[in-house]
């Protein structure tokens, strides 16, 4: 692998497994994550100015503004790369516009690192009906689906939660958005693109992805 930085991209619409696959990543490579929808729920939980502001935005659904998205993904970028060379960073949920994803362009050339981008291609019909079932633990944000039993309380002891924004009709909007505003950057990464199937199992989905990162030279923690 080079050792230039490298940026992972996850592509995929709510609830496509991103937050699986990228729970996988983060438990069987050396990867640093950056979840765009993580920073913002967390600047939410601080109460700062831009949580207060945004706040109203994601319980509706819509996508929050680039300018926001861009500066606190630039500072984790920024702060991850200065730790030294051949760091991996794995991207979820950004870019989500073509706009972000032509910000991520530059701010990847600034550090001359390599950009490699995975999409997870899942019906709607069977998105909305996993989000319907899906819980996150309030303390380290872990997803939990269906097939992870009945039990109330994340491996880290927080408490398992359905947020707000996963409510059906709230999914249904956050689909057409993505149509709107996401889709199109598989376009922009068109030539770089890996398209993956999502209807599978989460296991079948992790190790569709561990073959491609294999093809980036990217290898497993020991």
């Amino acid at each position: 692998m080079t050792s230039r930085p490298v940026v992972l991209i996850l592509l995929g619409a709510p609830g496509s497994g991103k937050g699986t696959v990228a729970q996988h990543l983060k438990d069987k490579y050396n990867m640093c994550c950056v979840s765009a929808g993580d920073l913002l729920r967390d600047e939410i939980k601080k109460e700062s100015s831009i949580g207060r502001d945004i706040k109203p935005i994601l319980e509706s659904g819509s996508l929050v503004g680039d300018d926001v998205v861009n500066e606190l993904v630039e500072q984790h970028l920024k702060e991850i790369v200065a730790v030294g060379d051949g760091a991996v960073v794995l991207l979820d949920g950004f870019p989500r516009t073509v706009e972000q994803a032509i910000f991520l362009d530059k701010v990847s050339s600034k550090y001359k690192g390599e950009t490699c981008v995975i999409a997870l291609d899942v019906e709607d019909d069977e998105i909305v009906s996993r989000i319907a079932h899906r819980r996150i633990c309030n303390q380290c944000g872990r997803v939990y689906g269906p097939r992870d039993g009945a039990a109330d309380i994340c491996i880290c002891g927080g408490k398992l939660v359905r947020r707000k924004d996963d409510e059906e009709s709230t999914v249904r909007h956050r689909l057409s958005a993505y149509r709107e505003k996401t889709l199109p950057v598989q376009q922009h990464y068109a030539k770089r693109l890996i398209k993956i199937c999502g209807n599978r199992s989460p296991e079948e989905v992790a190790r569709l992805v561990e073959e491609r990162l294999q093809d980036m030279g990217i290898k497993k923690r020991r």
